[in-house]
């Protein structure tokens, strides 16, 4: 199997996946909710299905457009699995006792540097800018009360 039907078989098994969850998030009782102050339990999954969506479809047309045999993609060195592995479980070990801003920065962080961002200064600012942008988001417009620190406090 080559590099593009492997990105065509993965994109259709997104888009398919992400426009199950649309859907049976709407199922849901309550659905989406009322408004963004009163949100309902099928809001958050929908919106990761849009998005999965979305990603899908892009993917799928950037593969569609490719002309000609792409490069077989890289395969991942087990080690960066078990290095993947051991920053979620990081995370889930410090998120109780760090708070969500800590433990969502260096979760971001120890996956760009996982995955090959070029630059540590990169990295830190789309950490740091993406793990504020989270935050507002889930303070601000979902009114969700994230976790606190319990060690630095």
């Amino acid at each position: 199997m080559n590099a593009r039907s492997i990105g065509l078989t993965t994109a259709v098994f997104f888009l398919l996946l992400g426009s199950a969850q649309v859907f049976l998030s709407l199922r849901l009782p309550g659905g989406l909710g009322i408004s963004a102050a009163e949100p309902g339990p099928g809001l958050f999954p929908a919106a990761v299905g849009a998005l999965m969506v979305v990603a899908a479809s892009i993917h799928l047309l950037q593969t569609v457009m490719t002309r000609g045999e792409a490069e077989d993609p890289v395969a991942r060195k087990p080690l960066d699995i078990i290095l993947l592995i051991g920053t979620l479980s990081a995370y889930i070990l410090l998120l109780p006792r760090a708070g969500y801003l800590v433990s969502a920065f260096l979760l971001l962080l120890g996956t760009l540097t996982i995955f090959g961002m070029p630059g540590l200064a990169r990295r830190v600012a789309t950490s740091a800018l993406m793990t504020g942008v989270s935050y507002l988001i889930f303070t601000r417009a979902l009114r969700v009360n994230l976790t606190a620190p319990t060690w630095f406090s």
